[in-house]
């Protein structure tokens, strides 16, 4: 049974093009109805359907998610609704908050407990679903109009990201397997949203031993080819047991 009352919404940040974009969606309607009606009388859940913007104006767009089942778990849910929309999948997901503001939905009591993923996606092979009717990437300075408070939601995850990149190397995620550390300075600049001293930056990176040099450097490139480095993952779990304290600042 679905539950109308609850739902579930998810950020996803992409660095793409030297930008922080977010994936946003337009479902398909009728795939939609039929993905719901399997299991619920329509006119129990139709409103879901008949009173949100997407069917007034098409120009609205929305974070990817819907409602709960009920015999879902949260978390393997979030995980199963971007599988089931984009064919995203072990993508690094992490929960924001829950949001429950009486009139954020106007036509019906709604809690939505928002996750956000981080990913770059130009390594990733999205494969766009039948209840899916468009994806796109929008830049997270320039937002179309959105659903109901699903602003208020994308900020609220980018300020969560922009505290967990100074702590724990999850903008990794973000990049290729083999990256310079002018992409990844320029990453952590575009998370945070200012400039970063590049001396300080590097000597922050390599004291931590958490790169390995790959002894390759780019190709094809106008400029002088820079050294391409990998994260290790396995050093950092093994130094975050020993009480490793990344930090960007």
């Amino acid at each position: 049974m679905i539950l109308k009352n609850l739902s579930i919404d998810c950020v996803i940040f992409g660095f793409k093009d030297n930008k922080l974009k977010v994936l946003l969606w337009q479902d398909e309607t009728e795939a939609i109805k039929s993905f719901f009606t399997d299991r619920d009388n329509y006119e129990d859940v139709k409103i879901l359907f008949e009173a949100n913007p997407f069917r007034a104006n098409e120009g609205y767009w929305a974070l990817i998610g819907t409602h709960m089942p009920d015999e879902e778990d949260l978390d393997e849910f979030a995980k199963h609704i971007l599988y089931q929309t984009t064919g995203l999948k072990d993508l690094y997901l992490k929960q924001v908050k829950t949001f429950g503001a009486t009139n954020r939905v106007p036509f019906m009591r709604v809690v939505t407990t928002a996750y956000y993923a981080i990913i770059n996606p130009e390594y990733h092979d999205m494969q766009q679903s039948e209840i899916t009717k468009i994806l796109r990437w929008f830049d997270i300075d320039k937002l179309p109009k959105l659903i109901f408070d699903h602003e208020e939601i994308i900020n609220a995850a980018l300020k969560k990201l922009r505290e967990e990149v100074k702590y724990h190397p999850v903008g990794f995620h973000m990049l290729p397997e083999k990256f310079t550390l002018t992409e990844l300075q320029s990453l952590y600049e575009v998370i945070l949203g200012k400039k970063l001293d590049t001396r300080n930056f590097r000597k922050k990176i390599q004291k931590m031993d958490l790169l390995t040099d790959t002894e390759e450097k780019q190709t094809n490139v106008a400029h002088r080819a820079a050294k391409l480095y990998s994260f290790d993952i396995a050093t950092y779990q093994k130094l975050r047991e020993e009480g490793l304290k990344f930090s960007i600042q």
